[in-house]
């Protein structure tokens, strides 16, 4: 994995070196109401997490593991986004942003190069997320991004809940 700068961001790739900056950045309950998830109990259990995440890619070797940490310029972590490759040329993606740097478009500018990169580097062909009904800023920001809600016989390669909705985006040419 490389690292990725943007006018405003760098994207590391992650470590568990990264664990307790991360575990402050993930401490707000509100970061996981969309996302089926609570907070770390700990550092030692995100360092945990983050080993087998550091491994990049899955225990079966069938799936790439590509996660980057977000910085400011300043160096100050304020989230990650990842992306589930799979043998297909699909991927998965996804992005968190902590409360006080959210609705400043750095999810939307960071996940827009993380998309080139995987068109670049990884040859995705095609890109999924789900997201909550209810979560309309991440819904504005996969429009944004030339995301599109998928058909309901959309492939999506696993069981949505009643509450999700699956949109895809094409990388043919690139991001």
């Amino acid at each position: 994995m490389r690292r990725l700068e943007t006018a405003r961001l760098v994207l590391e790739p992650l470590s568990v070196a990264h664990a307790a900056e991360m575990f402050d950045v993930l401490a707000a309950p509100s970061l996981h109401r969309y996302i089926g998830s609570v907070p770390p109990p700990s550092v030692a259990d995100l360092r945990q997490r983050y080993l087998r995440l550091e491994g990049r890619r899955s225990p079966d070797g069938r799936q790439r593991w590509l996660n980057w940490i977000l910085r400011r310029r300043d160096g100050r972590a304020i989230g990650f986004v990842q992306a589930t490759v799979n043998a297909g040329f699909d991927a998965w993606v996804a992005w968190l942003v902590s409360p006080p740097h959210q609705r400043h478009g750095y999810a939307a500018e960071a996940t827009r190069t993380m998309l080139d990169e995987l068109a670049g580097w990884y040859a995705v062909r095609r890109c999924l997320a789900t997201v909550e009904v209810e979560n309309e800023a991440s819904t504005r920001l996969l429009a944004g991004l030339g995301f599109s809600p998928a058909e309901s016989s959309e492939p999506a390669g696993r069981t949505l809940t009643p509450s999700e909705r699956l949109y895809v985006r094409s990388l043919a040419g690139g991001a």
